[in-house]
Parts: C-alpha cells; sequence; structure tokens
C-alpha cells in the first residue's frame, strides 16, 4: 500500500473494482480541508511558445475534492485536449490479465503466506484474487481498503476530468498493456514486497497519503518514496524513472505535434516529485515550467 497507481484498471472482482500502484506514503496528521483550499502539484509548461498544464493525480476521491483550485478549474475549461497516463476504456482487460496476471504456484504459495494474517477477516477477496501475480493482488488489496475509507476510484482525479471532458479530445501518454506488461516483469521479491505493504499499511499511512497530495507537500512525497521503495530497484529506476524520462519525452512531441491544442495532462503526482522528476526533465530539454502556487498561471 505504500506504492499507489499509476492508473484506474477496471476488473471483474467484486462488481466495479479499480486497480493501482506505485506512490509513497508516510505517517503524517490527517485532517480534511475544502477543496478549493487544496493545493496538490500544478504546472504551466512553455515550450517553443506553446503553453499547456501539468496536475499532480492521485487515482482515489472523494466528492469533496470537487470543483478543485480556481486555477487547475480555469485551465482545465480552457483546455481543448485532456491526456492521461492510459486510457483505461481502450484496454482488454480480459486478455490483460490472462496475459499478465498469472504466476506460478510456487510464487503464489509465498503470496498466501505473506497474506494469511489479513486474509483472515478479507476470507471472500483473499479467495477471489488468489489465482492472480503478488503485484495484482497488492492492487487489489489496495483498491479495497481504500474504499473502506471512503475513498473512490471513480473520484479519482483522471477518472473525473476525463468523464467531465466534453468535447475535449482525451490522449494517452502509455497505455494499460504498457504499465501491465512492466510491472507483471518485476523480480518477485519485489512483487512480494508490494503485497506486503498493502496488507501492512495502518490506515493512518493511508489517509497520510491522501493529505500529503493535498496540501501539495512534495517535500515529503518524495522521501515518502525513496524511504518506501527500501533496497529494491525496480520501484524507483523503472516504475518512476524511466517513465519519467519517456513521458516528459512524449510531453514534448505531443505539444509540438499539436501547437494548435490547449493541453492538459493528468500524471500520477509520484512523478512530479524526488530525483529525476517530470518537472525538471523538461526543464532539462528547454521547456520553461512554473509552479501555479509559486506565481499565478492563469
Amino acid at each position: 500500500m505504500h506504492w499507489f497507481s499509476c492508473d484506474v484498471l477496471k476488473l471483474p472482482l467484486r462488481g466495479k473494482c479499480a486497480l493501482w500502484l506505485i506512490f509513497a506514503i508516510l505517517s503524517l496528521p490527517f485532517s480534511a480541508s475544502a477543496a478549493p483550499e487544496d493545493k496538490p502539484p500544478f504546472y504551466k509548461v512553455t515550450w517553443h511558445g506553446q503553453d499547456a498544464f501539468l496536475l499532480g493525480s492521485i487515482h482515489v476521491g472523494k466528492a469533496d475534492f470537487y470543483p478543485m483550485a480556481k486555477p487547475i478549474e480555469a485551465a482545465f475549461a480552457k483546455s481543448t485536449t485532456l491526456v492521461i497516463e492510459a486510457d483505461i476504456e481502450k484496454a482488454d482487460t480480459a486478455s490483460l490479465l490472462a496475459q499478465y496476471g498469472t504466476a506460478s504456484e510456487e510464487l503464489l504459495q509465498k503470496a498466501q503466506h505473506t497474506t494469511a494474517r489479513y486474509c483472515q477477516q478479507m476470507q471472500p477477496l483473499c479467495n477471489a484474487i488468489k489465482p492472480f501475480a503478488p503485484w495484482l493482488q497488492a492492487a487489489q488489496i489496495s483498491m479495497v481498503r481504500f474504499a473502506n475509507l471512503g475513498y473512490s476510484a471513480d473520484l479519482g482525479v483522471d477518472a473525473r476530468f476525463a468523464s467531465n471532458r466534453q468535447s475535449k479530445t482525451l490522449l494517452e501518454l502509455e497505455s494499460v498493456a504498457f504499465q501491465f506488461e512492466l510491472i507483471s516483469s518485476f523480480k518477485e521479491k519485489t512483487q512480494l514486497q508490494m503485497l506486503d505493504e498493502a496488507v501492512n499499511a495502518t490506515d493512518d499511512e493511508m489517509r497520510a497519503l491522501i493529505q500529503a497530495w493535498r496540501t501539495g507537500d512534495e517535500v515529503g512525497l518524495a522521501a515518502m518514496m525513496e524511504q518506501q521503495a527500501g533496497g529494491e530497484d525496480e520501484l524507483l529506476s523503472q516504475l518512476l524513472w524511466q517513465r519519467n524520462h519517456t513521458m516528459s519525452d512524449k510531453m514534448l512531441l505531443m505539444m509540438q505535434q499539436q501547437s494548435d491544442q490547449q493541453l492538459f495532462f493528468i500524471i500520477g503526482a509520484g512523478h512530479l516529485v524526488g530525483q529525476q522528476n517530470i518537472p525538471d526533465l523538461l526543464r532539462q530539454q528547454g521547456a520553461t515550467v512554473q509552479a501555479c502556487w509559486q506565481q499565478s498561471c492563469i
């Protein structure tokens, strides 16, 4: 659970479900705040005279997240194209589950041992996800635990903006298939670590994730990710850093190719903080990146 996902994915498990992976949590005091007061990571990107906006997201939410702060809503209103990490509507989830969601019997036994205590209280859920690879079990357990705290995937930032885009074009930086292939390729040790964190994170840690995002604590979020990654290089290098380079390149290409459009990018907040983060990578390529809470972007 200490790692929070890139994207939402609907699955036929216990009704309408969602998957997410990879984002860090740290124990911080939790207090809800009104959405207009929230200051999640939010940037204006300028590249060869073309402006775009970049919002750091989380993939679960509550109704009181919205409407978001006026600068965010105003930037979205003036945009013509919404770009998210992956468009779940384009994914063949059944095929992806069959291809990437399985694991060896030996690994499934290790996963069962990891979740034994948690499953004493959650037997129906555990029975449903038992055939899946540990990374997929971790994602599903995370979804259920956030749902039990009152957070919905349907009210996640990317899902909310996508559902309210009206006539805006919807594009993706990656794809659900790419994300499945990447995470399913992780070593057994990494997958089991993800599963262990999913079942052992406290409710306070989970709430702290939400609070850190809402308050825009980018330094704290970066420290959380590095701490929770521990010795698993895959979680930082492959799931974050390598993808940050690829996504920043794709962002600039999109801005160049669609110079007549106003782009609004929504990317998991974990990609916008810490080492090799997307705003810094964009700056290194010559883009001007303005933090909208430090200086007005609208």
